[in-house]
């Protein structure tokens, strides 16, 4: 299926994104030959391999713009360590949705229909409290997440469509060289034993609030009325509170989570009310940068040693991304990329003492 087994951690941008933004063809990108697939010019079937290199490439190209921007592209779920417990604070990255920890609890579908094109599943969507953007499909035998088609509602329940050339089985896909050799689509569909048939489990995924923050307290702790040791590894648990979303700008309180709530708490053992240091899980990330897709791919693909057998469609894209600018001696994909974030990151690290001047200089030159 359209999805890597070596990318870690996975692309937000999914190999699926990816093939709907350059028009590969769904079943040829896939490894499968579908006499019903629009071929765009494409004379082979993708290999598992070359999946895995476009994914790891998305992965590196997506965590060098966060490196740059101090903000992800798309929500993550992020843990910032031993950081200086201060009130206010700021964490590593931007656009923060909220404190907490990746959540997921199994939805038992109601029905569910492999022997048709696209496969359906259907759940109840009471158990969605927050829409259909809580479904996530897993692979069990991989335990990577299966990205619908489509999902719809239909009276009391969601019915969730994947296509069946993203339901392979991993032992053929594997076996599978790409090229010419592709797996026929009409081999016996829909007994073919390229199929999975139901080896799928549907989650609701939401950001779990009650693992927010770690406080640790060391032997100085700003405490004159205790003993110095009194304090020595002392953790507390804390909620986070959140000032400005854009920069992260939050406070982290000494709370304890019980019964769905939080309330406000300290360590009994010491009076200190000043930790060292706090560990902090959150989501953070966005989507509203204009482009970010295209300047990821663009990146992406000037990762790539080697170009993948791609279709006369892709060869265009690729060859471009890598073609090198005669006036900087970069790739145009990396040229987009450094003018990027210069256009979308620059200000705000410079407002937040995030750049040095030499890192300024290369900001502005096109070398960052």
């Amino acid at each position: 299926m359209a999805r890597s087994l070596d990318a870690s951690p996975q692309p937000y941008l999914t190999l699926d994104r990816y093939r709907k933004i350059l028009n590969l063809p769904l079943c040829y990108f896939n490894g499968v030959e579908n006499p019903n697939d629009t071929v765009s010019n494409c004379d082979h079937c993708w290999s598992q391999w070359e999946r895995d290199r476009i994914a790891q490439a998305l992965a590196d190209a997506e965590g060098w713009f966060a490196e740059q921007l101090h903000f992800w592209f798309g929500a993550r779920y992020l843990t910032d360590s031993d950081l200086r417990w201060e009130n206010p604070m700021r964490l590593n990255y931007g656009y923060i949705v909220g404190g907490g920890v990746r959540g997921r609890t199994e939805v038992t579908p109601s029905a569910s229909d492999f022997t048709t094109d696209p496969a359906t599943i259907t759940v109840a969507s009471a158990s969605f409290s927050g829409g259909t953007s809580e479904v996530v499909v897993i692979e069990d035998a991989t335990g990577l997440e299966i990205v619908p088609d489509k999902i719809e509602t239909s009276g009391a329940n969601y019915v969730i469509y994947i296509d069946q050339c993203k339901l392979i089985e991993w032992d053929n896909l594997e076996n599978a060289e790409g090229g010419e050799s592709c797996i026929d689509y009409d081999n016996t569909f829909p007994a073919a034993t390229w199929l999975k048939l139901a080896d799928l489990t549907v989650y609701r995924e939401y950001l779990d609030t009650s693992d927010q923050a770690t406080i640790t307290f060391a032997k100085d702790c700003d405490c004159w009325t205790c003993a110095t040791d009194v304090c020595d590894g002392t953790t507390i648990t804390g909620c986070v509170f959140s000032f400005d979303q854009e920069i992260s700008n939050v406070r982290v309180n000494m709370a304890t989570y019980s019964s769905g709530s939080w309330s406000c708490d300290w360590p009994s053992a010491c009076c200190c009310y000043h930790g060292s240091k706090v560990e902090v899980n959150y989501l953070a990330g966005t989507t509203s940068t204009p482009g970010w897709e295209q300047v990821v791919i663009s990146l992406a693909h000037t990762y790539l040693d080697e170009e993948p057998c791609g279709c006369a469609r892709f060869d265009v894209r690729w060859q471009r991304d890598t073609a090198i600018d005669d006036e900087t001696g970069l790739m145009r994909g990396q040229l987009r990329a450094n003018r990027f974030v210069q256009k979308f990151g620059h200000g705000k690290a410079w407002m937040l003492g995030r750049v040095d001047r030499t890192q300024r200089r290369a900001f502005l030159s096109g070398r960052w």
